[in-house]
C-alpha cells in the first residue's frame, strides 16, 4: 500500500510539473528593441511589464540598443536578415526611409484589419507628420516638442513677469536678468542642435527642403539657403551669440542641458521629453514656455520629433498578431498616460487626457500643460510636418558642423557658410534618391 502510494505521489508531482513547465511553455514571445536608456528606459519597462502582467499568452523580451542612430544600424542589418525583433522603437527621423522599405507593417494596415481604436484619436500633429500616401505608418509613443525652459526664480528676482516669446525680447531683458546678484552668469545658453534650427525655421514660416519639405513630392535639395529663412533664423542665433546675451555650447547638448541646471544661464531650449529630469535636478523653480520665435511676433507653428513603434514584417502570423497586441496596449489610454507622466513626453492618444491621475498631473504641473498647448496650438500643414527625406539625420549633422564653424568665425558671412550647407547636403539627397542609402 505504501509503495502504492509512493508511485501515486510521484506520479502527481509529476503532473504537476509537467502542467507547471506546459502553462509556462504557453507564452509565446515577442521582441522589442528600444533606444530608451536611464529614467526614460525604467518607465518603458513599467509598461513592458504591465503588458506582460496583463495576461499570460504574451510575453514581451525588451532590450536596449543603444541610441537611435546605433539601433537603426542594427535594425538595417538584422531585420532583413530575419534576425531582427517584431517591434521596435525608432525616432521621427527615420520616418521616410521606413516608408521605403517592405519590412514594415504600416501601423494603418493592422488597424484596418482590427480597428480598435480611432484613428482621430491621435493628435492631428502626429497624424501630419506620419502619414504618407494617404496611409499612417506607425504608432507614435514618445512624441516631443523643442519647448524652452527658463528660470523661474531669476526671473522673479529679476522682477521680470513677461515671458519673452522672441529673440529680440530675450535680448531686451538679458542685461536686467543677469545683473541681480546669485543670478545666472548667461541669459542664455544653447547648444548647437538641428532640431532647434528646424524648429525655429518652420515657425517662421520657411520650408528646410524643397517641394514643400518632400511633402508634395521628392525633395530634390535644401531650400534654407535661398528662401531668406536659413539667412533670419541663423543670423539671429549669432547675435545672441555675439552680443554676450547667449553663451554657445557647440554641439554639446548635454552640457547646455547641465548648465542650465546647476543654474549657469537662465533660459535654454530642450526637449519636452527632458521636463522631469530638469524639474528634478534643478535647485529652483523651472518654468516653460513656447519656443520663441526670430520673428518680431511668434507665430503658432511648432514640429515634432520623439519615437515611434514600428512593427517588423515577420511573415510569421502568430507573431506579427502577438506583437500588435504589444502594440494595442501600448497604445491605450493608461499606459500612454503613465510614461507622459514619468518623463515629459506626450501622450499621442487623446483618451490618456481622461485618466484621472493624468487629469491631476496636468493639472499640478503646469509646465507640462505648457508643452501640450503648444502642440495643440500649432498650424498643422506640410511647413510644420517638417522636413520629410530618407537622410534627415545626415542633413541635420551636416547643418550643426556648419553652422558651429560659422559661430567660430569659419565663414565670412552667412551666405558662405550655406554655400557649403547645400553643397554637402544636396550631394546626401541626391545620393539617397539614386541608391536608397544614405553617403
Amino acid at each position: 500500500m505504501k509503495k502504492f502510494l509512493s508511485l501515486t505521489l510521484a506520479l502527481l508531482m509529476v503532473l504537476s510539473f509537467a502542467a507547471v513547465a506546459g502553462a509556462e511553455g504557453e507564452a509565446r514571445t515577442i521582441e522589442f528593441w528600444h533606444t530608451s536608456g536611464g529614467d526614460i528606459g525604467n518607465a518603458l519597462q513599467a509598461n513592458v511589464d504591465a503588458f506582460n502582467e496583463s495576461q499570460s499568452e504574451i510575453f514581451c523580451n525588451a532590450t536596449f540598443q543603444g541610441d537611435y542612430d546605433s539601433a537603426l544600424i542594427k535594425i538595417k542589418a538584422a531585420v532583413p536578415a530575419g534576425e531582427g525583433p517584431d517591434v521596435f522603437q525608432m525616432f521621427e527621423m527615420a520616418t521616410a526611409y521606413l516608408a521605403d522599405v517592405d519590412w514594415v507593417i504600416p501601423f494603418q494596415e493592422m488597424l484596418d484589419q482590427d480597428p480598435f481604436m480611432d484613428i482621430e484619436d491621435l493628435n492631428p500633429m502626429l497624424r501630419n507628420y506620419y502619414t504618407v500616401d494617404g496611409q499612417f505608418l506607425c504608432l507614435p509613443f514618445n512624441p516631443s516638442s523643442p519647448i524652452m525652459y527658463y528660470n523661474k526664480t531669476a526671473f522673479d528676482a529679476a522682477g521680470i513677469t513677461e515671458i519673452p516669446t522672441t529673440f529680440a525680447e530675450i535680448e531686451a531683458i538679458a542685461e536686467q536678468l543677469t545683473s541681480v546678484e546669485g543670478n545666472p552668469q548667461y541669459a542664455m545658453g544653447l547648444s548647437i542642435y538641428g532640431w532647434f534650427f528646424e524648429a525655429l525655421l518652420s515657425n517662421a514660416g520657411y520650408y528646410y527642403v524643397n517641394n514643400e519639405n518632400g511633402r508634395a513630392d521628392t525633395a530634390t535639395a535644401i531650400e534654407y539657403d535661398s528662401n531668406g529663412g536659413g539667412k533670419l533664423v541663423m543670423e539671429a542665433w549669432k547675435k545672441l551669440v555675439d552680443d554676450g546675451v547667449c553663451y554657445n555650447f557647440g554641439v554639446d547638448n548635454d552640457g547646455s542641458k547641465a548648465a542650465f541646471m546647476a543654474g549657469t544661464t537662465a533660459i535654454t531650449f530642450e526637449s519636452t521629453a527632458q521636463l522631469a529630469t530638469i524639474t528634478n535636478g534643478s535647485s529652483f523653480e523651472v518654468g516653460t514656455a513656447f519656443l520663441p520665435s526670430v520673428l518680431d511676433e511668434r507665430p503658432d507653428r511648432a514640429i515634432v520629433g520623439g519615437g515611434n513603434l514600428w512593427m517588423v514584417r515577420t511573415g510569421d502570423e502568430q507573431r506579427q498578431a502577438d506583437t500588435w497586441e504589444f502594440m494595442k496596449f501600448m497604445s491605450s489610454a493608461e499606459p500612454a498616460a503613465n510614461f507622459s507622466m514619468a518623463t515629459g513626453y506626450y501622450a499621442a492618444n487623446s483618451s490618456a487626457y481622461e485618466v484621472p491621475e493624468y487629469v491631476t498631473y496636468l493639472e499640478e504641473n503646469p509646465n507640462a500643460q505648457v508643452a501640450l498647448d503648444q502642440l495643440n496650438a500649432s498650424e498643422v500643414s506640410n511647413l510644420t510636418g517638417s522636413l520629410f527625406t530618407g537622410v534627415n539625420a545626415e542633413l541635420r549633422q551636416i547643418w550643426q558642423e556648419e553652422f558651429d564653424l560659422y559661430l567660430q568665425g569659419g565663414y565670412g558671412t552667412v551666405e558662405d557658410a550655406m554655400v557649403e550647407m547645400a553643397a554637402r547636403s544636396n550631394a546626401a539627397i541626391e545620393t539617397y534618391n539614386t541608391t536608397g542609402e544614405a553617403a
